[in-house]
């Protein structure tokens, strides 16, 4: 199940780095909006 994640802080860089190099489904979103349509995205992708 693919996790889609928007990350905004101090360590965003580092983080979103982590969560790239992890080799889990990630998908990162840089806008609340733009989560939700890649969440829509991935459950069609998957239907």
């Amino acid at each position: 199940v693919p996790l889609v994640v928007r990350m905004k802080g101090t360590n965003e860089v580092e983080g979103k780095k982590l969560l790239a190099d992890s080799g889990l489904p990630i998908i990162s979103a840089d806008t609340m909006a733009d989560a939700a349509q890649k969440v829509v995205a991935a459950v069609k992708a998957k239907a």
